[in-house]
C-alpha cells in the first residue's frame, strides 16, 4: 500500500513535505506558520520610529553592535601587502591613508606587491554583488533600490527589508 504524503502549507503559500517541515527547529516552524508578525501592515512612520529607537540605544551605549561588519562580512575581501596582511580593503586603505579606488588601481598595477589573499571568480563576485535591481513600488517603478529609498526618505536597507518581509505586497523586485 502506497503512502500518501502529507504537506503543510507555509505563510507564503509553499507547501512543504511534513517530513521536511518536522525537521525544522521550532521557531522556523512557528515563523514560517500563521504567525501574527505576517498579518502587521506596515506603514512608513514606523521606519520612523525604528530609526529613532535606534539612535536613541547608540546615545545611551545599549545598542549592541555585533553586526556582520569588518571580517565578519561576507563580502570583505583579505588582502596582502608589502605592510603585511590586512583581512579587509578597508583595514588596507585606512592603514595607507589612502581610498579604495586607489588601492583597487595598486591591486591592478603592482600584483606582486598587492594582491587579494583568495580572489573570487567572477560568478561569486556577481552572486556578492548583483548590481542595480529595479524596484515596482506604489509610486511607480524606480530603477534602484536607492532611488525608490530617497523618495520615501528612507534608508535603502528599509527599503531591502519592504521588500523582502514588511511590505511585499506594495514593494517588489522588478
Amino acid at each position: 500500500m502506497k503512502r500518501e504524503t502529507l504537506y503543510v502549507t507555509i505563510f507564503n503559500g509553499t507547501k512543504v513535505p511534513f517530513e521536511e517541515f518536522e525537521k525544522w527547529s521550532p521557531r522556523k516552524q512557528l515563523m514560517n506558520g500563521d504567525h501574527p508578525i505576517h498579518h502587521v501592515k506596515w506603514g512608513l512612520n514606523h521606519a520612523d520610529k525604528m530609526s529613532e529607537i535606534v539612535k536613541a540605544q547608540y546615545q545611551a551605549g545599549t545598542r549592541i553592535d555585533n553586526w556582520n561588519y569588518g571580517k565578519r562580512n561576507g563580502q570583505s575581501v583579505a588582502v596582502m601587502t608589502p605592510a603585511g596582511e590586512f583581512e579587509t580593503l578597508k583595514g588596507a586603505t585606512t592603514f595607507y591613508k589612502i581610498d579604495l579606488a586607489t588601492l583597487k588601481e595598486w591591486i591592478e598595477s603592482r600584483p606582486n606587491e598587492f594582491y587579494y589573499i583568495n580572489p573570487l571568480s567572477a560568478e561569486e563576485i556577481h552572486k556578492l554583488r548583483p548590481g542595480k535591481r529595479a524596484v515596482i513600488t506604489p509610486a511607480g517603478k524606480f530603477e534602484t533600490i536607492n532611488s525608490a529609498a530617497r523618495h520615501y526618505k528612507i534608508s535603502p536597507r528599509t527599503m531591502k527589508t519592504w521588500i523582502r518581509t514588511m511590505r511585499t505586497e506594495e514593494f517588489k523586485y522588478a
